[in-house]
């Protein structure tokens, strides 16, 4: 059985759908921040400094390295 591949990608054409999604998304309230789970790919500089953000401002992270 093969099941329907759903991509949510944002409606129209292709060089328009990150502006319609940025403009059509919502504000997570800080009440809200514990319902999502963020990851983060990469424990760099970069990467860690995000996740060590992320977790101060409420948000569940899960940060992954290339050795996990």
């Amino acid at each position: 059985m093969i099941g329907k591949l759903e991509s949510r990608t944002p409606p129209g054409p292709l060089e328009n759908k990150w502006r319609n999604h940025k403009n059509n998304s919502r504000l997570v309230s800080p009440n809200n921040r514990r319902k999502f789970e963020i990851i983060v790919v990469g424990s760099g500089l970069a990467g860690g400094s995000a996740a060590a953000t992320l977790g101060e401002l409420g948000y569940r992270v899960k940060c992954f390295c290339y050795q996990d």
